[in-house]
């Protein structure tokens, strides 16, 4: 990871007349400032999906086609029919739409609570079902999010391409230290990350920050996943009203780059080719973007450690471009402060290829103010 770091060392205690010991103040002007250009935000990807085959979920087949969006649909093949659930009738009009039907278990276990062979058959044998229904079946979303090293060597040895986790992401009530979306592709295609499900107390506003966030760090993929259609009938619950409204929010981000796509079109997508070593890989390198507002630079992180009194603002006072970071250190025992690129799993962090060299550089600005004698 790369950061810029300044550290000074500890100033002398200066002994006068055999008693008192007076310890000038420090000032430290430090204007941290990149050469290069602004990096291109990467495409953001909204995925829709839907867990547990519900029957309340049918209703949003008519927003999905007025909007022109396909969604995913993660359904329990064993408990299809019953009694809150659709029936493999609906299941085939929301595919013959061109929405993705994936897989989610035969009757939703926590699956590990179970034992290796117990996992198989639920996941295995789901994956059958759909696929005797004439449905490819390459995604996979882990009941209650649960899974480990076990159950994800299972989904793949099953011939899942993924497997969906329900965390990992940003989002208003936890997580607030973890990336801004998934990577395309992802760092583990069978743990896949995702912001919080969508519940009653969460609003169209939560919904759309779960794109807008995205967008403002780098782009990557937003898995947005609904459980009950309905108003109030469960805990985790959304009304056909707001779902409408976050499509038709939605629906005019494409003309931007914001597009929509199903979990197994994500997965298709090839990576990236190897970064042009001549161009520059940092994110925000002239500190210019600022989206939040939060008065430091986008895809940049404050840094430090030990005993000194700091403050930071941002500055115009720039080499190049409008804006830099200014650190005011005016008490210093040890430590050091710094700006750092942010340490995320790429929409932020430089992309690089193992084995190849990388030069970084960046502009500073030192300004140290001596003390006044007491």
């Amino acid at each position: 990871m790369t950061h810029i770091a300044h550290r000074t060392p500890r100033r002398a205690a200066l002994a006068r007349r055999g008693a008192a010991i007076a310890i000038g103040v420090l000032a430290m002007v430090f204007l941290l400032m990149a050469a290069q250009g602004r990096a291109a935000a990467a495409q953001t990807v909204v995925s829709i999906e839907f867990d547990d085959g519900l029957a309340n979920q049918y209703q949003v087949r008519d927003a999905l086609t007025a909007h022109g969006v396909d969604a995913t649909f993660f359904v329990n093949s064993g408990v299809v029919g019953d009694d809150g659930q659709m029936t493999w009738a609906q299941i085939h009009a929301l595919a013959d739409d061109g929405n993705e039907i994936g897989g989610h278990t035969l009757t939703h276990p926590h699956l590990t609570q179970l034992t290796a062979a117990q996992q198989q058959a639920e996941i295995c044998q789901d994956r059958a079902n759909l696929q005797a229904q004439g449905f490819a079946a390459t995604s996979f979303a882990y009941p209650f999010g649960d899974f480990d090293a076990t159950t994800q060597s299972i989904v793949g040895g099953c011939g899942y391409d993924s497997g969906r986790g329900v965390s990992g992401i940003v989002s208003p009530n936890g997580c607030f230290n973890c990336d801004y979306a998934e990577t395309i592709p992802p760092q583990n295609r069978f743990a896949t990350r995702s912001p919080q499900n969508p519940r009653t107390t969460t609003t169209l506003a939560d919904l759309q920050g779960y794109v807008t966030q995205a967008e403002q760090h780098g782009g990557g993929w937003v898995q947005v996943t609904f459980h009950e259609i309905c108003n109030g009938c469960d805990e985790y619950s959304t009304t056909l009203t707001q779902f409408t409204q976050f499509l038709d929010w939605l629906q005019p981000r494409a003309a931007s780059g914001t597009v929509v796509r199903t979990v197994a079109q994500v997965m298709a997508t090839p990576a990236p080719p190897p970064p042009d070593p001549a161009t520059n890989l940092l994110a925000n390198p002239s500190l210019e973007a600022d989206a939040d507002n939060d008065q430091v630079p986008d895809c940049w992180q404050l840094g430090g450690f030990g005993t000194n009194t700091f403050s930071w603002a941002r500055t115009t006072d720039a080499h190049s471009g409008g804006f830099a970071e200014r650190s005011t250190i005016t008490a210093y025992t040890d430590g050091d402060r710094k700006l750092v690129s942010r340490q995320d799993a790429g929409a932020c962090a430089p992309a690089a290829v193992p084995g190849h060299t990388y030069q970084v550089q960046a502009w500073a600005k030192n300004v140290q103010r001596p003390s006044e004698p007491r």
